[in-house]
């Protein structure tokens, strides 16, 4: 099996660091105190979402291949189907979280509007949203612990002991 040096180590590392912020603002904006649907994101949090999408986009072709890699080491065969947005996406389902072009598109594409344009409360499905980014979160500390099972010798993978 491949090995992985510190500097690739790093990346899983921060990367997951990352999905975890993405994580929590998107929590953020789809959880609410109060009865109602949650109100519409406010621009502090668009700004968290695009310097987020900015690092992973940034960070995606390194990230890809080691994340390829994680998945055949599951037994899981890649599919590709429809073009070059379809194979991506078959590639890095965490596209779904950094692609769309801001907060609105991003719940759209959950599920969460009605359209990527408008905040549209009335349709919102929160809590199925959330259980789905959840359940992302297993994945993602699955993966950084499989990194440092395949890092280098000598790379400072204490940390990812459980």
């Amino acid at each position: 099996m491949k090995t992985y040096n510190s500097t690739d180590v790093d990346l899983i590392l921060e990367w997951a660091e990352k999905y975890f912020e993405m994580q929590a603002l998107i929590s953020c904006i789809l959880s609410t105190d109060n009865l109602g649907p949650p109100p519409a994101p406010p621009s502090d949090n668009e700004i968290e979402y695009q310097r987020l999408r900015f690092w992973f986009r940034n960070n995606h072709n390194r990230f890809i291949q080691i994340w390829i890699d994680f998945r055949k080491s599951k037994g899981e065969d890649i599919v590709q189907t429809g073009g070059i947005i379809g194979a991506e996406f078959s590639e890095n389902q965490f596209l779904y979280f950094y692609h769309p072009r801001n907060l609105i598109d991003l719940v759209y594409r959950m599920g969460g509007t009605s359209t990527p344009d408008i905040w549209d409360s009335d349709n919102q499905d929160a809590e199925s949203i959330l259980n789905a980014i959840n359940m992302f979160s297993y994945t993602v500390m699955h993966f950084r612990y499989w990194i440092g099972e395949f890092a280098e010798e000598g790379t400072a993978t204490d940390h990812l002991t459980i």
